[in-house]
């Protein structure tokens, strides 16, 4: 069976488009949402995720292999902020499993594969083999549910 060009074209052009976008400069900004308050998301408004014990030095990544493809890290090169109450000085690129990723405070950042529009949050809290996952503050603090221990 012979498959139009067209479609073609237009599936290569549709994974060129996923690749770029995740290899140049992610803006990032902060939603507000009950109970939540104030966290960090896309310039689309998708929430983005930290993984407990996870922030700091080098290595501490530890979401590699089906991991990525539940949670797919926020990737880019040149990280830039833009809106919302976030601070320059706390984005950085980290090394990661799935190339160069943007962290926040310390933290890599990650998307939820079930948010399905921009103001889903259903990655909050979730604890799985990974571990706990957490939306995170501006200031670069885990928000956690109220009475949970720190970490």
């Amino acid at each position: 069976m012979k498959i139009p060009t067209l479609i073609m074209t237009a599936t290569v052009l549709a994974g060129c488009a996923t690749v770029a976008s995740s290899a140049g400069p992610a803006t990032l900004t902060s939603a507000n949402k009950a109970p939540y308050g104030s966290y960090v998301v896309d310039a689309g408004g998708r929430a983005l995720y930290i993984l407990e014990g996870t922030r700091g030095a080098p290595g501490t990544n530890r979401c590699s292999g089906p991991c990525l493809q539940v949670w797919p890290p926020l990737g880019a090169t040149a990280p830039q902020v833009v809106g919302g109450r976030l601070s320059q000085r706390l984005v950085s690129v980290v090394p990661g499993y799935g190339g160069p990723q943007v962290a926040y405070a310390g933290w890599p950042l990650y998307y939820y594969h079930h948010d399905r529009v921009p103001s889903d949050t259903t990655g909050q809290h979730v604890t799985d083999s990974w571990g706990t996952w957490h939306l995170l503050s501006p200031s670069g603090q885990p928000i956690r549910p109220a009475g949970s221990p720190g970490y």
